[in-house]
């Protein structure tokens, strides 16, 4: 199910155009869309030191005559928005005079699970679980945070059947992946704010290999989604310093269940050779 809105529409077909600081009220915009409905320019602006100008030249730049315009189109959006988003998270009642942590990190995680689904588009994950289905290699980057997510779509692909590996490194090791690659090939590109320069160079090389890129990262107008054929937003929100992995790791198993639901025979045969080596090297207690 995809909930997606002309603003955002718009902000990602525009935002290579932007410059630097119109790209960063943009962002600020699509994580604050409340504040952004009702602010003046300056105090938008002021939030990522920008000048009131810049925030009127951003709506232009967008097709708006000006910023009221803009707030026009956020708040007409925002009931909708409130409807499919908002409407859940009331439900989960977080307590806020608690100090119960556990359950505040969990109600958290559903309300990401839920802002993912939402933002889940059908047409483009049939076509990512297809290509994976296909794929001649398929190469799983992540770095720092999101290392290990791509570790386990590595190895969960692998075991189903896949010519599937995870690679992590930011150096030679990356370099060669990337070398042999070619339009048989599929490379999935995990990464999440702030966003590692490597992974963006990754898929950029990817794409020019002429490989099917796959990016899941967290935002629309992440550098990512620019170079990708498929890209999934998923939502990150965390209690504390962090950024929380759980609807990452529920969508890469959704796409692991789609590529092995795709071709059963396939996965039956490579779950009896991977039990039969477990079972030859005695390495498990039952």
């Amino acid at each position: 199910m995809s909930t997606t809105f002309a603003l955002e529409k718009r902000i990602a077909e525009h935002f290579d155009d932007l410059t630097p600081k119109q790209q960063a009220l943009a962002r600020l915009i699509l994580d604050n869309r409340y504040l952004a409905s009702v602010a003046s320019a300056a105090e938008l602006g002021a939030l990522v030191d920008a000048s009131a100008a810049t925030v009127v030249r951003l709506a232009q730049a967008l097709g708006y005559k000006g910023l009221p315009d803009l707030q026009e189109a956020l708040r007409e959006e925002l009931p909708k928005y409130l409807t499919a988003v908002e409407r859940l998270e009331r439900r989960l009642t977080i307590a806020s005079a608690s100090d119960d942590v556990a359950r505040r990190v969990f109600e958290l995680d559903v309300r990401n699970l839920n802002r993912t689904e939402l933002a889940l588009s059908d047409e483009t994950f049939e076509a990512a679980v297809e290509a994976l289905s296909n794929a001649g290699e398929i190469l799983v980057l992540g770095s720092g945070v999101s290392a290990s997510t791509a570790l386990f779509l590595g190895h969960s692909l692998q075991v189903i059947g896949c010519r599937a590996h995870a690679a992590m490194s930011e150096d030679i090791t990356l370099a060669v992946n990337l070398a042999h690659l070619s339009s048989d090939d599929v490379v999935v590109v995990i990464s999440v704010w702030r966003y590692v320069r490597s992974m963006v160079s990754a898929i950029e090389i990817a794409k020019s290999h002429g490989a099917t890129t796959i990016a899941v990262t967290d935002s629309i107008v992440s550098p990512l989604t620019r170079h990708a054929d498929y890209a999934f937003e998923v939502a990150t929100e965390g209690l504390a310093h962090g950024q929380s992995m759980t609807a990452i790791m529920s969508l890469l198993n959704a796409l692991v269940a789609g590529v092995s639901l795709r071709n059963p025979k396939r996965t039956h045969a490579a779950l009896k050779r991977v039990e039969a080596e477990l079972k030859a090297a005695d390495l498990l207690l039952e």
